[in-house]
């Protein structure tokens, strides 16, 4: 338990700067478009976004963390295995705060709108609006908890090809992930797509994005077990 502790502690502490100074910009972010609501809102409205800043936010960060963590808790005398289970752990509450900030965050610039008489000038944009207008506190928390769940997975597959195969895997793997958009218009995938996730239920959606992010997890742990100290 303390192990665990003080890997949280750590983990937390590499990323703390990061966090303050990404969440700092976000919300100045939301007050400028309330302020200018003020001024310009009767004659536009605007659109703004608190999960999708976060979702590339968590994705890069998990693509930086071997590299700014591993050694240093190797050295600490904790085997890979160790590293991978509290890195997991960390990734799950990391996921779990940023869904609720997210969720909280989108309740109270709706408050406010509402409070304000500027509630049809600020629209938020959320990828449950796929699925229905209106959702709970509880369906944000759940669908972005996972979904940044997901995007700390992917990241940190990033960062392990990077890691193990250097520069050459990794954009090698950037190269295959960015032809699968264009494979998607070459064939008219994308129509299919955005039906089947229209006509399937959120808690579906949600399921299988989780089994995803367990088999990647799974995956990238598998990778770690001989995995060398420096990067290549």
């Amino acid at each position: 338990m303390n192990t665990m502790k003080g890997s949280f502690y750590i983990l937390f502490q590499n990323f703390k700067k990061h966090n303050i100074i990404f969440w700092s910009i976000l919300f100045l972010i939301v007050l400028l478009s309330f302020f200018l609501d003020a001024f310009f809102g009767q004659y536009i409205s605007f659109a703004i976004t608190i999960s999708i800043p976060v979702y590339i936010f968590y994705s890069s960060m998990a693509a930086k963390l071997l590299n700014r963590t591993l050694p240093y808790f190797l050295k600490l005398g904790l085997s890979r295995q160790q590293y991978m289970v509290n890195v997991g752990l960390f990734f799950i509450s990391w996921s779990l705060v940023g869904a609720l900030i997210i969720a909280s965050a989108q309740n109270i610039i709706t408050y406010v709108s509402t409070l304000l008489n500027i509630k049809n000038n600020i629209i938020i944009i959320h990828p449950l609006l796929i699925f229905d207008n209106t959702y709970s506190f509880l369906q944000t928390a759940a669908f972005d908890s996972v979904l940044l769940l997901f995007c700390l997975n992917s990241g940190l597959l990033l960062n392990v090809t990077f890691y193990r195969l250097g520069i050459l895997g990794g954009y090698s793997l950037i190269g295959l992930l960015a032809l699968v958009p264009i494979l998607m218009v070459v064939f008219e995938w994308f129509t299919p797509l955005f039906e089947l996730l229209a006509n399937s239920s959120l808690s579906a959606i949600l399921g299988s994005i989780f089994i995803l992010s367990i088999l990647l997890y799974l995956v990238i742990s598998t990778s770690m077990r001989k995995v060398s100290v420096n990067p290549v």
